[in-house]
């Protein structure tokens, strides 16, 4: 389990407590708990589903990997063929930069220096083409559950009209990823979370994005985010008040 200390609208305390068993009945004024194992209905939260797609790591890495489509097995032998190298490791900042960059090219909302509060435990890793950051993964890691989540993913490359360059991107995410899972696997963790699966969305981008996490094979798991009635009330006045 994880917790981060937070504030709604810089001035009303509350942690976002990941992968707890149920929520704390007492917490339902001060504690927003994401992908929670519980699925029960609990006084004080709102409950709203979490889909997301799993991998589980324990098995030997030719075992993971026998999992995976042709196709992503097929892209990652191509990125090491690129020339695609992978760094396991790296700052806070030089991520926040990329991700916002990335973010702006996709119409996403920015980090802010809010993310710094979960540096006790994150993990950046990256993929390098010709000297050049092309994908960036970032991740929480939970020690007492041996999970590792992914929090946000982003490529970004200087002329998106290169179609060869655009290719090599993809290739790299899913050599990325499958680095990531084996350094994951070496250090002990369990669970290889991909963070998120929209089920039962008819969106295309949702869709697109979904059939990559396919692409790696896992389980689909069902979880729970709680929020509590504090947040859900500040999230109704600002939004009719536009506070």
């Amino acid at each position: 389990m994880i917790q981060i200390n937070n504030r709604a609208m810089r001035i009303v305390p509350y942690t976002v407590v990941w992968f707890a068993a149920k929520p704390n009945l007492w917490g339902c004024l001060l504690k927003y708990y994401k992908q929670s194992k519980s699925s029960e209905t609990v006084p004080g939260y709102r409950k709203e589903d979490f889909f997301t797609k799993i991998i589980d790591i324990t098995v030997p890495v030719p075992a993971i990997e026998a999992n995976f489509d042709k196709n992503t097995t097929y892209e990652i032998r191509r990125a090491l063929k690129d020339g695609v190298s992978t760094v396991m490791g790296t700052d806070i900042k030089p991520f926040i930069d990329f991700y916002n960059a990335f973010a702006v090219t996709k119409g996403l909302k920015k980090i802010n220096k809010e993310f710094y509060k979960y540096k006790p435990h994150l993990f950046i890793s990256k993929a390098v083409y010709q000297d050049q950051d092309i994908v960036m993964h970032a991740y929480i890691r939970d020690h007492s559950s041996q999970r590792v989540r992914l929090l946000h993913s982003a490529s970004l490359f200087r002329n998106e009209n290169d179609s060869q360059l655009r290719a090599v991107t993809g290739r790299a995410n899913r050599l990325l990823h499958f680095e990531d899972i084996r350094f994951f696997k070496q250090l002990g963790f369990k669970i290889y979370d991909l963070g998120g699966y929209a089920y039962n969305t008819s969106d295309a981008e949702l869709l697109k994005i979904n059939k990559f996490k396919d692409s790696f094979g896992g389980s689909l798991l069902q979880e729970t985010d709680y929020l509590p009635i504090s947040l859900t009330l500040l999230s109704f006045l600002k939004k009719t008040f536009r506070l």
